[in-house]
């Protein structure tokens, strides 16, 4: 049955984690057919330390801009 595994930043919010891991349910319920209690969502959380686009770490300072960096002359 289905098995949903998402990957995230730090989530401090527990109301927050509760109502997407809902909504996913939801999501997948309505679109495949699949009974509630066959639909497994699992949340792995890590530090933005440990986590980089373009190659640059979720912590430093210039994430927002680097991140979206196409080449590495940006």
């Amino acid at each position: 049955m289905p098995f949903v595994q998402i990957t995230t930043w730090n989530m401090n919010d527990e109301n927050q984690i509760k109502s997407m891991v809902e909504d996913v349910t939801l999501a997948v319920h309505k679109n495949s057919g699949a009974p509630l209690d066959k639909i497994s969502v699992v949340i792995t959380e890590i530090s933005p330390s440990r986590w980089s686009d373009a190659g640059i770490l979720g912590n430093d300072l210039s994430f927002p801009i680097k991140s979206r960096r196409k080449t590495y002359e940006e």
